[in-house]
């Protein structure tokens, strides 16, 4: 009976085992049931490779915990950027470098070159056929200066050329009347040459009418422009 007591172990013998049960017990349950948390993880013991690729989602990581120095240069790509979450104040230009080409940057926006042109439509001339007719006796004034014409360009703004004759002695006189889609929003006038060596003043009206409202002979429509209204 001695001999049992002898061999009995000391409370601190008996602690020590009881804590090395628990110890192990809660790893192996938090192993078998797939729940070990930080608690059970040492600090810095957590290395890339113990990290199944893609494992890790936005909803793993806490709010602005993610810093520049946490990420390895040139491993975001595009794709990796939600459409339209950058801004301003997340780019800094400095580092921006200029597009190679204009169809770079068409390119870039997600448009065609072919959008961006403004290409100006052939000349339009007055009388010709389809087009709208001289008034009031109105004619190109021949000679060397350009035929009356209009067009408009790939901005919307319309562009008139050429010189007119009128009959001698009459002003104010209608020259002829542009169609529907090449007329201003509302009355405008410009002050053009005119000879022999007076200064003209021509009106167009958001009908199309085009008057000569003072001037001599021969009246120059070159460098009259005006923005038409935009379509609906």
């Amino acid at each position: 009976m001695k001999r049992i007591f002898a061999h009995r172990p000391t409370p601190a013998t008996v602690i020590a085992c009881i804590a090395l049960f628990v110890a192990l017990g809660g790893v192996s349950y938090g192993v078998a049931t797939n729940s070990i948390d930080t608690r059970e993880i040492a600090d810095n013991t957590v290395r890339s490779k113990d990290i199944r690729n893609n494992g890790v989602y936005g909803k793993d990581l806490r709010n602005n915990e993610v810093r520049a120095i946490d990420i390895r240069n040139n491993t975001i790509r595009g794709r990796d950027i939600a459409n339209n979450t950058l801004t301003d104040d997340q780019v800094d230009e400095s580092k921006l470098q200029q597009v190679p080409s204009a169809a770079d940057a068409a390119r870039l926006a997600g448009r065609l070159p072919a959008d961006f042109a403004s290409t100006p439509e052939p000349v339009r001339l007055i009388g010709a056929g389809g087009q709208p007719p001289f008034e009031n006796g109105a004619a190109a004034s021949g000679a060397a200066d350009l035929a009356p014409g209009f067009w408009k360009d790939g901005s919307g703004v319309v562009q008139l050329q050429g010189a007119v004759a009128v009959p001698a002695s009459m002003n104010p006189v209608v020259l002829f009347i542009l169609p529907e889609g090449y007329r201003p929003a509302g009355r405008v006038r410009y002050v053009v040459p005119a000879a022999p060596g007076v200064p003209g003043t021509v009106e167009i009206d958001s009908d199309g009418t085009v008057e000569v409202l003072a001037g001599g002979e021969t009246n120059h429509l070159d460098g009259i422009t005006f923005r038409v209204p935009a379509t609906p």
